[in-house]
């Protein structure tokens, strides 16, 4: 267990990400195969779950509360998230509640602003109201989820910032570029990591044919365009060797490889059933030596490194 910050709060050394849970960006969802894939990752050890009202319009956070009806409140940590819609002074608490009653809790452990306001809402009249939540025991930490490094450094002014949540893989190292990480581990703050694998990339499954259908926001991400695909699966090709020699999968070397990353507290990891979760829970218990972590990071740079500026891991934009 990892604590946040100076919060209190304690994470396991990987969280499940319950975002395929919604229903929506991945191509659906069934909530049998949801609801055991949580219960799977609590009895495997994993007491961390990263939902939002987004994914699915509070269909994964309803998920999560009913799963964590066998679970004891005391024992599990439930990461949630503000929507760029409710960031204005009057919507802040209200979402927050929303939430809790989709959840069915009395408080939530983590509660992220999930995106920068991209309408002009000044970050500090969200603040307040987050901390007013926090002072309140609804929340017990505050997160701020894709803020870049100067928005950080703003949203501070207003209150305590707890943990933060980027996007970062093997493939997708911004963090490591714009002093974010480095900001975070001098001034003692979480970071909970997502898309660990990459939206599957960094699984070994897919190839230069595999496509994604409408329905599925890869077929819109960055890394999945011509130019950016090859490269980042060449990335996973080259964790072959490593998966080999300590008896893992690809996808399980890549977890390890995060879950060991100097200021990164755990890494979310999605999966759609108890199956994959099963497979996630071999990324745990055993680590990468030292010399063969840093080969991995060298070729993972390699690529990682010259990729553009993206708007975020969902948009191919270049913004410089």
């Amino acid at each position: 267990m990892k604590q946040l910050g100076n919060s209190g709060v304690k994470v396991s050394d990987q969280i499940l990400g319950c975002w395929v849970m919604g229903g929506t960006y991945w191509g659906g969802a069934d909530d049998k195969d949801s609801l055991e894939a949580i219960i799977k990752a609590y009895e495997g050890g994993i007491n961390s779950f990263d939902t939002a009202y987004v994914y699915g319009r509070g269909r994964s956070e309803r998920i999560v509360g009913e799963a964590a009806k066998s679970m004891p409140r005391e024992e599990i940590t439930v990461i949630t998230k503000l929507w760029k819609t409710d960031m204005e002074k009057d919507r802040v608490i209200p979402a927050c509640e929303d939430s809790l009653r989709r959840l069915d809790m009395d408080y939530i452990d983590v509660y992220f602003i999930h995106y920068p306001s991209d309408t002009g809402v000044p970050i500090g009249e969200t603040m307040e109201q987050m901390m007013k939540l926090k002072e309140s025991g609804k929340i017990r930490c505050i997160g701020l989820s894709n803020f870049n490094l100067e928005q950080m450094k703003e949203a501070v002014q207003y209150g305590e910032v707890d943990v933060i949540q980027p996007c970062y893989s093997l493939v997708w190292r911004e963090i490591d570029r714009d002093g974010v990480l480095d900001y975070c581990i001098e001034n003692n703050i979480g970071v909970i990591s997502y898309s660990t694998l990459a939206q599957g990339i960094l699984t070994g499954k897919f190839d230069e044919n595999t496509t994604f259908p409408s329905d599925d926001g890869r077929s819109r991400a960055p890394l999945f365009q011509d130019g950016y695909y090859k490269g980042a699966l060449k990335v996973a090709e080259q964790l072959k060797p490593f998966a080999e020699k300590y008896d893992k999968t690809i996808a399980q070397v890549a977890i390890n490889w995060t879950m060991h990353k100097e200021g990164i507290t755990a890494p979310i990891v999605g999966a759609r059933n108890a199956r994959q979760v099963e497979e996630n829970l071999k990324a745990s218990g055993w680590k990468l030596s030292e010399e063969d972590w840093q080969k991995i990071d060298e070729f993972s740079k390699e690529y990682a490194y010259k990729l553009p500026k993206f708007r975020n891991f969902f948009d191919a934009t270049i913004v410089e």
